[in-house]
Formats: structure tokens, sequence, C-alpha cells
């Protein structure tokens, strides 16, 4: 899997999948806000993404739910 920093999830989400579409911060402006302050805005490669997809379908698990992983993942 393709992530650049870790998961931030709730234990009661550890069966779901995740997938990282976006790192960093699109706006990165917030005052009170220091989580991605290092961290550039950058979408995922699709080919990235695409290999994330198949990795989770390896597991032969049924994922109730997919998240989409980052700071903007629906700027996409």
């Amino acid at each position: 899997m393709h992530f650049s920093s870790g998961i931030n999830r709730p234990p009661y989400e550890a069966m779901d999948g995740f997938l990282q579409v976006t790192s960093g911060c699109s706006h990165g402006q917030c005052e009170f806000c220091t989580f991605y302050k290092d961290a550039p805005f950058k979408v995922s490669e699709l080919k990235e993404v695409e290999e994330d997809i198949k990795e989770l379908a390896s597991y032969g698990w049924n994922f109730e739910r997919i998240y989409l992983q980052g700071a903007d993942p629906f700027i996409l």
C-alpha cells in the first residue's frame, strides 16, 4: 500500500479498507492545524491507487467500507 503517513482511524474501523488518494492539504493555511504543515499537497498517481485497489482485493475480505485517505480526498 502507498501511504505517505500513518492511518488515523478508530479501532472499530480496523477491518475497513483505506486508500490514500491525496497527501498534504490543498489549503494548508489554517492557523490551528499543524498536522500537514510539513507535507506539500499532492494527488496520488492513478497507477498507485489502482495497485492499492488490487492489493485490497487480494486480501479476500468483504470490506463494509473503503475510506479515501488524505487531508482533502474530495478535492478530486
